[in-house]
């Protein structure tokens, strides 16, 4: 029987039986083919006492040569490996040996016990981080819901959805750049709706040769591509009845300072001009205008 029995690979019940009688406590080996059980009782041939004898399995376990044999440099091979190890260093081996019924139970027990150890645990480390995720969750209900129901195709939502979903409580930062996330989101959707609503409002493009009034609600610059180091400045103006033209900013209008991400400062700010306007194809409610002329604030 081996010292160990960490990992059994295989076993088979033999013929013999192996116990130790009490009185007298020398071993009694005992062979009985016919029998079934795995546990005997028969006269210990020294006293006569009635003895326990237990059956002898065969079996094959996990073992590793040592250094004399995964690093030997010799041709002979003495040891359980027969040679299949010889000279390779810490290469794993199997070997038979034999042990009792009740030495393979006790193993068997063993195996029943860790596992058992593990399972409660797991179950505690479970039950650990459920508690944990659900105090943190008191406070952050919206993250959660967020997270659960939005649809939106983004790697950090992907990412921190799935720490939701295994119950890892989110870090500080974590849980902030979620938040904004939201709110971004809920802007974003409120300026859609708010286009949208205009867009349905919004009436036709007056064509042709107008005079035109509303509010500026873009203004930038934009490349030249007709001329050599050259920028244009461009417009989108609201008309009062909600339709959208585009098109060159006035010199007269290009007078108040520019400020970050408002060019002359013109985003906001009503006006009135001459231009000639044409509608987009397909999309009455917007349109071009050109040669703007008598431009003022208003």
């Amino acid at each position: 029987m081996p010292a160990t029995l960490d990992r059994i690979l295989s076993q088979r019940p033999t013929d013999y039986f192996l116990g130790t009688c009490d009185p007298c406590r020398l071993p009694v080996h005992a062979t009985a083919p016919e029998a079934r059980e795995d546990v005997r009782h028969i006269a210990c041939p020294q006293c006569g006492a009635k003895t326990r004898v237990s059956r002898i399995y065969a079996t094959t376990v996990d073992a590793s040569c040592d250094a004399a044999c995964m690093g030997a440099v010799g041709p002979a091979c003495s040891c359980s490996c027969g040679g299949a190890n010889h000279g390779r260093s810490w290469a794993p081996a199997t070997y038979e040996s034999h042990t009792t019924a009740d030495a393979l139970a006790r193993y068997r027990e063993r195996l029943d016990k860790q596992e058992r150890e593990r399972a409660r645990k797991a179950e505690a480390e479970r039950r650990r981080r459920r508690a944990a995720f659900e105090a943190w969750a008191k406070d952050y209900g919206d993250v959660i819901e967020f997270l659960k129901s939005t649809d939106i195709n983004n790697q950090f939502i992907d990412d921190m959805r799935r720490y939701v979903d295994r119950l890892d409580v989110l870090t500080e930062r974590q849980t902030a750049a979620v938040r904004k996330f939201i709110e971004n989101e809920r802007r974003r959707a409120a300026e859609d709706k708010r286009r949208k609503e205009e867009a349905e409002n919004a009436g036709p493009v007056p064509e042709g040769k107008q005079t035109l009034t509303g509010e500026v609600v873009m203004a930038d610059i934009y490349d030249n591509h007709f001329a050599y180091n050259k920028s244009d400045y461009k417009m989108l103006v609201r008309l009062d009845n909600g339709a959208k033209v585009f098109g060159t900013i006035p010199r007269a209008l290009q007078t108040s300072p520019t400020t970050e991400g408002n060019l002359f400062g013109l985003r906001g700010v009503r006006v009135r001009f001459d231009a000639t306007v044409t509608a987009k194809a397909g999309e009455p409610t917007f349109g071009y205008f050109k040669r703007p002329t008598k431009a003022t604030f208003i």
